[in-house]
């Protein structure tokens, strides 16, 4: 299935905001489709386009790229007009350093059907590591226009990750924001969150984002430093010391770990 090309497939090749949560970092990564995404299925008489789209990303799970390539050749060598085909071999010629080509195939992928929501938010984030921020912007709005699509949750995830990194942390607020309203428990738009109204100076709505983030079992460094700035800006020392302490000895070889020990001795 595409839901495993993409995990396998575009997370690496989009990998370069923050630490994900689940390491060191508390901050995201930008990703390409979710673990839902299926399958855009061929009409009819075209079932051998699709087979081959489908050996392909099995040959690219497996990290065989080369009869990868040759599937979805094949598979667009029967069909040209297949959207998920296009979208398969984006991806691989991304993970090949073959930008042009899978620029091409984006567009033929979204050309062919306009609606093709999950291509348009691997475009964006694609077009978001090539540091074109407004391309990836109008795309990830473009992926938002679907009623029908299931991962606006996602893209909001991706949009404003992307949005931080353009340094617009405005936009990546309002794309945050609303994601929270269908999903309050995701740990990286909570993150987010507690950073941007700290970096704004809002420094209770920061707490509450992040205890909101602490709230769901989540303690990475990242996230610590940041408990520990915004509790000295408050003045809870007794919040201050238990971050602190989790940070020296959950993360003692981190970053931040090392920061917080020179600001100590200050």
């Amino acid at each position: 299935m595409i839901k495993k090309l993409v995990q396998t497939g575009f997370i690496f090749s989009v990998v370069f905001l923050v630490s994900a949560c689940s390491t060191s970092g508390g901050g995201g990564t930008v990703t390409g489709v979710d673990d839902e995404a299926e399958l855009i299925v061929a009409p009819k008489g075209n079932r051998l386009a699709e087979t081959n789209v489908k050996l392909g990303v099995g040959y690219f799970q497996q990290g065989n790229y080369e009869y990868a390539l040759r599937k979805f050749r094949k598979a667009l060598e029967i069909d040209d007009n297949l959207p998920n085909g296009h979208y398969a071999i984006a991806l691989l010629y991304d993970r090949l350093n073959k930008p042009q080509a899978a620029v091409r195939h984006f567009e033929r992928a979204i050309d062919i059907n306009p609606q093709y929501s999950d291509a348009y938010n691997a475009y964006a984030a694609f077009l978001c590591r090539k540091k074109e921020y407004e391309r990836a912007d109008k795309k990830f709005r473009k992926a938002l226009t679907n009623p029908l699509y299931r991962s606006h949750d996602l893209v909001r995830l991706n949009a404003g990750l992307c949005a931080m990194r353009a340094g617009k942390p405005e936009r990546a607020e309002n794309y945050f924001r609303n994601l929270l309203k269908s999903h309050p428990n995701r740990p990286t738009a909570l993150y987010q969150m507690a950073k941007i109204n700290y970096d704004a100076q809002r420094f209770l709505q920061a707490r509450g984002y992040i205890q909101r983030f602490y709230a769901l079992g989540r303690h990475t460094s990242q996230s610590l430093l940041l408990g520990v700035k915004i509790e000295r800006v408050l003045g809870d020392k007794n919040a201050l010391a238990k971050y602190a302490l989790i940070l020296q000895r959950k993360f003692p070889d981190s970053d931040e770990a090392k920061e917080l020990l020179k600001t100590e001795r200050r």
